[in-house]
Formats: structure tokens, sequence, C-alpha cells
């Protein structure tokens, strides 16, 4: 038996020592008490540098020091298995990633850990995320996500589906593109565009493209919310960049830009194709159809500041919204005239303004927000400005 025993020893140590991978064997006080010789030269170290240390030697910081305790030492203790990935410091300071397993010594209170260098993966998979990401800047996000896991297809596809689409662009931009340093236009067109597209991902918008200041928005695809939702996600948030560019304008006048600028906006909802177009080398993720070119008449037909919007989307959307009817008119490659209607409000916001009072002009301004203001307060103060008003003539 005991021939046995020192047979097992014996390969045990020559395994140890000859491995292609690194060993090291803490106590209960998480020090050093054997490291074989593939562990030390993973880490820059001799074997005398490390036994007797704490193993904080090798952690970054001591923070992931308390981390890997609580994550994965107690749980080997526990005779749990454990498998992670955990950056480590080397002698000279850099970092290394090992892929770590660890074994509770039997009858004994220490930890075997056996690590294999992973770092090259890791900065591999860091390269592509960092590629990744910066790819996710040129698509919509809910298209990049659906490449990504896998939902959607890379090649030449396309179907048909119900969706809102929306058109806006800026009235007058192209009069001013000419007197304005390309500098400050650049700033312009970009702060407009970052705007207008962080409200369109907070409603769930499709961007499909900008050109120069237009916009191609839609809703359906590749995710969805029902029809009426969509069209409704559509119409709010037509309505709150409209809001926006209020806040928009004074910047820009601030820079300089003494032209009011303001949006035009058309919707319809219908059947398009929407999928991937183009060449095997070059594809796009985008809408085409009679129904997408009827958005954009739409769009080139309103007035500035105007949301002008199909039958179809008002159908969808009038629960919600509240709209009123305009005139019909023709568009080019439909035989019939299309009726529009034009976009006002909410009609929550509208219950909720009912109460709201916003007058200001020349030395006068009033803002009185019933909603949340003290009535008996409010009539107070009116009224004794209107004694001061009386007195001073």
């Amino acid at each position: 038996m005991m021939n046995k025993n020192s047979q097992l020893s014996s390969r045990f140590k020559q395994v140890f020592h000859n491995t292609g991978f690194g060993i090291m064997v803490v106590d209960k006080d998480r020090n050093l008490i054997e490291v074989n010789p593939k562990f030390c030269e993973m880490l820059g170290y001799k074997r005398d540098e490390l036994i007797g240390k704490s193993a904080k030697l090798i952690h970054i910081s001591v923070k992931t020091y308390k981390e890997f305790g609580e994550k994965a030492f107690n749980q080997v203790r526990n005779k749990k298995p454990v498998n992670l990935d955990w950056p480590f410091k080397k002698k000279n300071r850099q970092r290394i990633w090992f892929r770590i397993a660890g074994d509770p010594v039997a009858d004994k209170d220490e930890v075997l850990w056996t690590v294999v260098d992973i770092t090259q993966r890791i900065k591999a998979q860091n390269k592509i995320e960092q590629l990744a990401s910066k790819l996710s800047r040129y698509l919509s996000p809910q298209v990049y996500q659906s490449i990504f896991s896998g939902k959607k297809n890379v090649k030449i596809e396309a179907y048909r589906k119900k969706l809102t689409v929306f058109f806006s662009d800026i009235k007058g931009f192209t009069e001013i593109t000419d007197r304005l340093e390309p500098e400050v236009l650049s700033t312009l067109l970009n702060s407009y565009l970052n705007e207008m597209s962080q409200i369109a991902l907070k409603y769930g918008g499709t961007i499909d493209k900008f050109v120069g200041d237009a916009i191609l928005i839609f809703f359906g695809d590749p995710e969805t919310k029902g029809e009426s939702e969509d069209a409704i996600s559509c119409a709010l948030m037509a309505l709150e960049m409209r809001e926006r560019m209020k806040f928009l304008r004074k910047t820009w006048k601030d820079k300089g830009i003494s032209n009011p600028l303001e949006i035009r906006i058309g919707i319809n909802t219908g059947y398009c194709n929407v999928g991937n177009f183009g060449s095997e080398n070059r594809l796009d993720y985008t809408i085409i159809g009679g129904e997408v070119n009827l958005a954009s008449r739409l769009e080139s037909n309103a007035e500035t500041g105007q949301i002008l919007i199909s039958q179809e989307t008002y159908a969808l959307i009038k629960k919600e919204i509240f709209c009123e009817k305009k005139e019909e008119i023709n568009v080019k490659g439909i035989a019939h005239k299309i009726q529009t209607y034009q976009v006002i409000n909410s009609h929550k916001k509208i219950r909720k303004n009912s109460l709201l009072f916003d007058k200001e002009y020349d030395g006068f301004t009033l803002k009185v927000d019933l909603n949340i203001s003290k009535k008996d307060e409010v009539i107070s103060s009116l009224e004794n400005i209107l004694k001061k008003i009386k007195n001073s003539f």
C-alpha cells in the first residue's frame, strides 16, 4: 500500500511540475503554499517570491481580490464547482487573464487552483466588441440587435409588412447652408440629428437614414407593438420632436443663427417592402413602395411646424391623438385624392393644457399651471398685480 501511495505521489509531482497549465495551492487564509513552474512562468515570478505570500500579490487590486474571494474561493471551500475567467497581475504589473478552476484538497483546508492563460482570447474578444460597437453606429439599434443576435439574416431578402412611415426635414435649411461656415453647419446639423435620433429611439422607431437634414424613420419592423400602437408611437414621437425644436431654435439663436428654423413632418401607414436591398457585397436595410412615397409627399405638402398624416394613420391614432381634418391633396402616382389630417396633440396633453396658461410678450410674462398650483394663491397674486397696474395709471 505504501508503495502505491509513494508511486501516486511521485506521479502527481511529475504532473504538477511538467503540466502545460498553471497550478497554485492556497491555504484557508488565501496564502500561496505551493505553485508549479508553469504558474511562475505565466506571472513572471520565481517560486520563492510567491510561497508564503498573500494571494493579494497577484490580484490587480484589493477590490478584485475581495470579489474573487466572494465569487470563487468561498464556493470551492463549500464544495461548489468554480470555473470562471478572471484578471490577474503579473510581476511587471501587466494584466493577464486566466480561465481558473478550483478544487478543495482532500482532508485539508486548502484549495488547488488550475489556471490557463486566455489573455489573447480576451483581447481578441474585446477587439471584436469594440469593432461591433463602432459598426452599431451605422445601424439602427433594432437592426443591429436583430443581426448580432442571429434573428435576421444578412442576405438579400425583403417582405411586405404594414408599417407607419415618418419623413421630416427642416424648412429653409438649404437656403442657410451657403451662408454658414462648414464647421457651424456641421455642428448645427449634428446637434439636430442627435436630438431627433434620441427621441426616435425613445419611442421605438427604426431610423432608416439621414439625407442632409431629412430623416426617414419607420415603425413596425424589426420590432412591432401592433399596428395601432406603432402609429400612436410615431405620432407622439413627431409631437415631441416638434416641441424639442423650440429648445434647439433658442440654442441656435445664441450661436448667431437668426433664421427661425422649423421642421415639417409627414406620416403615412400602409404595406411596404422592407428588408435588405442591394448587392451581395453591400446591403441596405430599408423600406420601399408607394406608401413610403406618400409619406414623403405628405411631408413636402406640410406647412412649417405642421405634422401632416394620411387617412390610414388617422384611423389608427384618433382615439389617442387629436387631429384636425385638412384639405385633400393630389399625389403623383395615385389616381384619387388623398385626405389629410393635421396632428394637434394627444388627448391627454390637451386636457392637461386646458389648465395651463402661458403668455409672453414685451414687458409681460405669465405662466400658470393649475394642475399643480394652489388656486387661492394664484387668485391672490393676480389680484395684487391688477391693483398695481391700476394704480400705475
